[in-house]
């Protein structure tokens, strides 16, 4: 559907300490063989998530942050996030409406 609309597709994921922009079968493979298991990784996290060497997803604020340091410009998601269930414990709270300005 993508490529059909004349764009690329660019999963973005931190992979083993690195930024990952446009995925490979491999990687996307990786990513989905780690599931929940993969760090959940907003802006606040790629910096300890990329020095630890593991493996995360990124959220919108992570995935925003990243695909402008790579100059995408736009870029879809299944929706931006709020405050989620279960805060008063976790204390999850996204990042994406800050991000967003």
């Amino acid at each position: 559907v993508v490529r059909s609309g004349g764009a690329t597709p660019a999963t973005i994921a931190l992979l083993e300490g690195k930024v990952c922009i446009g995925l490979e079968e491999a990687q996307l493979e990786l990513l989905a063989k780690t599931g929940h298991n993969a760090r959940k990784t907003s802006r606040r996290d790629i910096a300890f998530v990329l020095s630890s060497k593991l493996i995360g997803a990124t959220t919108v604020s992570g995935t925003m942050l990243l695909a402008n340091l790579a100059g995408i410009a736009v870029f879809v998601t299944g929706g931006i996030g709020g405050v989620h269930r279960g805060a008063e414990t976790t204390f999850d709270i996204s990042a994406d409406l800050t991000e967003l300005g």
